[in-house]
C-alpha cells in the first residue's frame, strides 16, 4: 500500500514538474513571437511602400540628351527622350518590351522596323525625321503577320 502511494505522489509530482515546464515554453514562445512581431512592424515602418502610380523616368543624362530639334538617338543615350519613344514603338506594336529609358539593341531594333514600314532611312538612329514621324499620328503600326 506504501508504494502504491509513494508511485502515485512521485507520478502526481512529475505530472506538476511536466505541465510547469510546458507552460514556462510556452510562455517563452509567446513573448519570443511578440518580439519578432514587433521588430517585424518595425522593419517594415522603414523599407517605403512602393507607388502603384508610375512616375516620370529622370535620369542624370537627361541633361547631356539632344533637345527634339538637333535630334540623334542612338545605342546607348538614356533618359525621359528615350523612355518616350520607346513607349511610341511599343505603342505602335514595334517594341515588346516595357520602356526603361535606356536605348538598348531592342530600341534599335524597333526603331529599324519602324524606318523600314514608314518609307525612312534604315539606320536604327532616332533623328528629326524619325522623331517627328514616330510622333506623328501619321506614324503606321507594325504590320501583324498574315494568319496561316
Amino acid at each position: 500500500m506504501r508504494l502504491a502511494r509513494r508511485r502515485s505522489k512521485a507520478s502526481a509530482v512529475l505530472f506538476a514538474v511536466v505541465l510547469a515546464v510546458l507552460m514556462a515554453a510556452c510562455v517563452f514562445l509567446l513573448v519570443r513571437a511578440g518580439n519578432q512581431d514587433r521588430e517585424t512592424r518595425y522593419l517594415a515602418s522603414l523599407t517605403p511602400t512602393p507607388s502603384a502610380v508610375p512616375k516620370k523616368v529622370s535620369y542624370i543624362y537627361d541633361s547631356q540628351t539632344p533637345s527634339p530639334t538637333k535630334m540623334n538617338l542612338g545605342t546607348g543615350a538614356m533618359g525621359q527622350v528615350v523612355y518616350d519613344i520607346q513607349a511610341r514603338l511599343q505603342a505602335l506594336g514595334y517594341y515588346p518590351y516595357d520602356p526603361d529609358a535606356k536605348f538598348g539593341t531592342g530600341t534599335r531594333d524597333a526603331v529599324i522596323r519602324f524606318q523600314e514600314v514608314n518609307g525612312l532611312d534604315r539606320d536604327g538612329v532616332v533623328g528629326e525625321a524619325t522623331y517627328r514621324t514616330l510622333m506623328s499620328s501619321e506614324a503606321l503600326p507594325c504590320p501583324t503577320a498574315a494568319p496561316n
